[in-house]
């Protein structure tokens, strides 16, 4: 690391507290131009704060901010802006109604006697997304354009001319693998033009193919910082739990064993799936992976009945071999099938509410009444947050402040107390560290091993791959391909899909 070299940005002993937790424990970061500089951690580690520090959305309660060499006293979020540091978020902010050149640009649209100026703004969106080489039909509407199009709408609205320094908080969070190969590109060539890159992610493979420089915090403080080329994947593993964690799948092979038919999806066609079978045993975990597009998301809503099928059948099946349609939500819980989206702040959660309003909806979903006494609520919630291994200080913390690992673990605990025989989850661990990964897919495990069906739909090739008996490959709204889990490694399954 460079350090005689003034930093595009600083952070130095800063601290941040938040009622009842210390986010931030005299942290200090520098940021270098043309270099990457890859934040590590598991969820919770503070990693969202000192983001939220750095672009000026919070207030950091001891220490500096300092861009340029410049002290920032009480720094705003657009003053940050106008020194040059543009941030890339992972909750999504786009306009889906809007043109290409509308989001580029989006509240800088240029003006010429009070109006729109419709051909500078064209040719100002063009020309930032031609510097970073980015291929967009600037006139084009975005809800015509894929993810990873999307995504690099953000980036070109990030870097402007004057933009030092570009917060990326889990860029390839949505994208699929092969998607990755441009958004990578426009980072090197970020480096290149000299531009300081924060890079967030939870892929550790990611990391070591774009930083330069890693640091890796714990529990609101950083406890490890080199040159990337002094990391190994085990040195950053390490340091972010302070425990070694094993990746490996811990079972034998059960895909030679026979499952009884618990859940089925029979020639089902919607917008985008086109004649689909699936089958999922009572016992047996089954993974569908492909890409984004692929339709893995719309297979999830049709097994769990939030989307009714154009045509073709989705049924639960009881052990008495009764087969029983999945309509509707409301049928399909009646008939013990739960449902995780991948969107869980926006579809699965109460954010602004005590942990345990989320985790007795399916408890209350289930019965007849909504309503429950807060003591027979809060002992409900109690005993669901033991058994899904929730880490909160009380079942009473507002369940938006817990990490991402925590808040999917509250929906996994939702399901338990109902008995579900059938899960069927969307993106399970998107955006979820490595250790509460693992201890998602124990828990799945767990029910699996209990008799439970569980359909897990994800982009993530590595993921299905870690838990799975089975794994389908889905490209274009078709199942494509079949591997038996131990074997379902990600260069197998991209194989498959790629051979289609």
């Amino acid at each position: 690391m460079n350090e005689a070299v003034t930093p595009a940005l600083e952070l130095v002993n800063v601290s941040k507290s938040f009622p009842g937790v210390l986010a931030l424990r005299d942290v200090s970061l520098s940021l270098h131009a043309g270099s990457v500089h890859a934040l590590c951690g598991e969820n919770g580690a503070g990693k969202s704060t000192l983001i939220k520090v750095a672009t000026g959305a919070e207030t950091c309660d001891r220490g500096e901010l300092r861009i340029a060499g410049q002290r920032v006293d009480r720094p705003k979020l657009r003053h940050v802006q106008a020194m040059g540091v543009r941030a890339i978020f992972q909750e999504r902010q786009i306009a889906m109604d809007l043109s290409v050149t509308e989001n580029v640009l989006l509240d800088r649209l240029p003006t010429r006697l009070g109006r729109i100026d419709w051909g500078h703004a064209r040719a100002v969106a063009a020309r930032r997304l031609a510097q970073l080489d980015i291929a967009l039909d600037v006139d084009a509407p975005v809800r015509s354009l894929t993810v990873a199009q999307l995504q690099m709408i953000e980036i070109a609205r990030a870097v402007s001319s004057d933009a030092r320094v570009v917060v990326m908080d889990e860029p390839t969070a949505s994208l699929s693998r092969h998607e990755l190969g441009p958004l990578f590109g426009v980072i090197d060539r970020l480096r290149t033009a000299g531009v300081a890159v924060l890079f967030i992610s939870h892929h550790l493979d990611e990391v070591f193919e774009v930083a330069d420089e890693v640091t890796v915090m714990r529990d609101g403080e950083v406890v490890d910082a080199r040159d990337v080329g002094d990391f190994t994947s085990d040195d950053v593993v390490q340091a972010m739990f302070g425990r070694s964690v094993d990746g490996r799948r811990n079972d034998q092979s059960r895909s030679a064993r026979s499952f009884a038919p618990r859940l089925c999806l029979e020639q089902v066609v919607t917008g985008r799936l086109n004649g689909v079978d699936v089958q999922v045993g009572a016992g047996e975990i089954v993974g569908v992976a492909g890409g984004v597009g692929a339709g893995v998301s719309e297979l999830a809503a049709v097994a769990s009945g939030a989307t009714r099928a154009h045509s073709g059948e989705v049924v639960a099946i009881a052990d008495d071999g009764t087969r029983r349609p999945l309509h509707t939500r409301r049928k399909a819980l009646r008939l013990g099938a739960a449902f995780l989206p991948a969107d869980r702040k926006r579809q699965g959660l109460l954010l602004d509410r005590a942990l345990t309003d989320s985790i007795v909806l399916g408890v209350q979903a289930e019965g007849r009444s909504v309503l429950f006494a807060p003591r027979v609520a809060r002992r409900i919630a109690s005993r669901l947050a033991v058994r899904s291994n929730v880490k909160a200080a009380n079942i009473d913390v507002v369940v938006g402040t817990l990490s991402g690992g925590n808040q999917q673990k509250v929906m996994i605990g939702r399901w338990l107390g109902v008995d579900s025989t059938i899960l069927v989850l969307d993106e399970p661990t998107a955006g979820i560290d490595i250790a509460s990964k693992f201890e998602i897919y124990a828990a799945l495990r767990r029910l699996a091993d209990d008799g439970a069906a569980v359909l897990i739909c994800s982009t993530d090739f590595q993921e299905v791959g870690q838990v799975a008996d089975r794994v389908l490959v889905m490209k274009s709204g078709r199942i494509i391909g079949e591997v038996d889990g131990p074997s379902a490694s990600e260069h197998r399954l991209l194989e498959i899909e790629m051979a289609s």
